[in-house]
């Protein structure tokens, strides 16, 4: 009897030691208060831009390399993507925000959308329980090299090992399945596998990005100029990456990008610099010379550009907020902290209205690291785009040998105007794509004229032929630096909402906004990034953990080309406790 109840009571025990313990139940979510409605945060998360990665079929046959399981199946939170409740409105097939479907499940594509970049969600504590607040258009802390990398590798795999392939093929074929099926679907996935990998093989760096960070000039360039050109000599390692800029008050400045290369104000300045966007990220290009001129004839049509979402988008993103501080502020910190701000970052950081009523970006020289701007300036082949005419500046022709970002240049501006202006013309269509935006920027467009044509008036090429100068000036000398052979300098923001920004400088190399107050010597030497706990004290994200094995960022002493957090070395004379006062205006900005 006594035996009997000791293998009872253990076998009781196995049983309770055994079981899974209960699934930890995540907090429930919050959304900072920035303006959108649910339908209007789910447009962003979920419309197409055009992107064209690869074939949904197969990536949702696909399988990880170290567990059995679906390569997306856990919305891709592993990479640090944030999860998208399933919907069948917005998100029919339950894709992490950002990652969308061009078409339909069966035969679309999957690409990504802006918002996969510039969405985040941070954690803290509050009343003794851990909260989680959605921030949309902060930049994430997503790993995307690692992403690519591991994307890149199951793909390779499923197409070399057998078993694999034949696994994804059933999948994938489903009903449709035979041997000859089978193998044609083999030689289409060898084909896109051979110029993805390739293409990640030569862009992507030894040293990688790690999270919250890309290097998207590099990347774009090396399509564009690159991949999209047929041109392998024009890839290079895209070896200088910079954290995802804050996208509320984008519209407003009077330039944009890290190093002030696009001219902006003007829905379609957006348009152009976000079509440049979709060009990096995976859409189809394929631009044709016609005529060899003078100047070349080259058709750009023949692009996945989806101009409606385009502009759906920037619209959603004209009207986003930047989101308040979720803690408590110590008002006579505020108080004095104002007066530190005006004394120390104000002339470069205030809002100043310039007449076309954009805010006035300063783009400086202020120490910080060079790569980014170095990088900005490289040269390539033209290739089929030799002899085309160029928007940098107006009127001038594409050198065989030609910097990148007049090749993207041309091609972004050349892809908007053949969108806008095809040949037969036709009456546009004011509601959507390129002519949206035009129609909105009209007043600005023809400020000087003296009347607005209407839609009949643009059928006569002399009226169209007008606007489309008006256009074409506005779009002038996009992506270069402004002052390319000056010292490296990088845009200076209008800083609200910038406590939801971390971590901090064009490259990501200083952890805080309390950091970034203390001169360099003082800053952190190293720190760990990838973890959305959010530490208020400080301003910026904990950084003695993190989700990812790359996660660690040297940015002192040894840090490689592009990581260094030297610069903005401003308010050298403060005192901490003034430090302090400043942190916490800033704070609500």
């Amino acid at each position: 009897m006594k035996t009997s109840f000791n293998v009872l009571l253990l076998s009781s025990l196995m049983i309770a030691t055994s079981a899974p313990a209960p699934a930890e139940t995540a907090p429930p979510l919050q959304y900072a208060k920035q303006g959108w409605t649910e339908d209007e945060r789910q447009a962003f998360y979920t419309t197409s831009q055009g992107s064209h990665m690869m074939p949904y079929a197969w990536f949702k046959a696909l399988r990880r390399l170290d567990v059995d399981e679906p390569f997306g199946g856990d919305q891709l939170q592993r990479y640090g993507y944030l999860p998208n409740d399933k919907s069948a409105k917005w998100n029919p097939e339950g894709l992490p925000v950002g990652f969308v479907i061009d078409g339909d499940a069966a035969t679309g594509q999957l690409g990504m959308t802006c918002a996969g970049c510039h969405t985040a969600e941070i954690e803290y504590q509050k009343s003794g329980a851990t909260q989680r607040l959605r921030i949309d258009g902060a930049p994430a802390t997503a790993n995307f090299q690692l992403f690519l990398t591991d994307l890149t590798a199951a793909a390779r795999a499923s197409l070399s090992d057998a078993d694999r392939f034949q696994k994804f093929a059933h999948a994938v074929l489903g009903a449709r399945y035979s041997t000859t099926r089978a193998s044609e679907l083999k030689t289409e996935f060898a084909a896109w596998i051979k110029q993805f990998g390739d293409f990640m093989d030569k862009s992507l760096p030894a040293a990688a990005w790690g999270p919250a960070r890309l290097d998207a000039f590099g990347m774009i360039f090396n399509r564009v100029a690159g991949k999209d050109l047929g041109i392998d000599a024009n890839i290079k390692s895209a070896d200088a990456p910079v954290s995802y800029p804050f996208l509320w008050n984008a519209s407003r400045q009077d330039k944009t990008q890290w190093n002030g290369g696009v001219p902006n104000g003007l829905y379609i300045n957006a348009l152009g610099r976000n079509t440049g966007e979709v060009f990096g990220v995976f859409a189809d290009f394929a631009p044709q010379r016609m005529t060899d001129g003078p100047p070349a004839i080259i058709d750009y049509r023949k692009n996945s550009v989806r101009y409606d979402g385009l502009q759906a988008l920037e619209e959603k993103i004209a009207a986003l907020k930047p989101p308040p501080w979720p803690f408590d502020l110590d008002q006579d910190l505020v108080d004095r902290g104002r007066v530190l701000f005006a004394q120390y970052c104000g002339s470069c950081h205030e809002e100043k209205r310039l007449p076309q009523g954009t805010w006035y970006t300063p783009v400086k020289a202020v120490g910080t690291d060079e790569k980014m701007f170095r990088n900005s300036l490289r040269m390539s082949d033209s290739g089929l785009l030799a002899g085309a005419l160029s928007p940098n500046p107006p009127g001038s022709t594409l050198a065989k040998q030609a910097l990148t970002v007049d090749i993207l240049a041309t091609t972004v501006v050349g892809a908007q105007l053949a969108a806008a202006f095809p040949i037969p013309p036709r009456i546009p269509d004011f509601d959507h794509g390129v002519w949206r935006a035009i129609s909105l920027d009209l007043a600005d467009l023809l400020a000087n004229e003296q009347t607005n044509p209407s839609v009949i008036s643009l059928l006569n090429p002399k009226t169209r032929e007008d606007l489309k100068a008006h256009i074409q000036d506005r779009l002038a000398n996009m992506f270069r630096p402004p002052a390319p052979g000056a010292p490296a300098a990088y845009e200076s923001r209008v800083l609200h909402g910038i406590w939801a920004t971390a971590p901090y400088l064009h490259n990501g190399s200083v952890p805080s906004l309390w950091e970034l107050l203390l001169p360099p010597e003082r800053r952190t030497q190293s720190f760990m990034v990838g973890s959305r706990k959010f530490d208020p004290a400080n301003v910026g994200y904990v950084t003695t953990e993190s989700p990812f094995k790359d996660g660690t960022m040297v940015v002192g002493s040894g840090a490689q080309p592009g990581n260094s957090n030297a610069g903005h070395d401003y308010g050298r004379e403060m005192s901490d406790d003034q430090r302090k006062a400043l942190l916490e205006y800033l704070k609500q900005l």
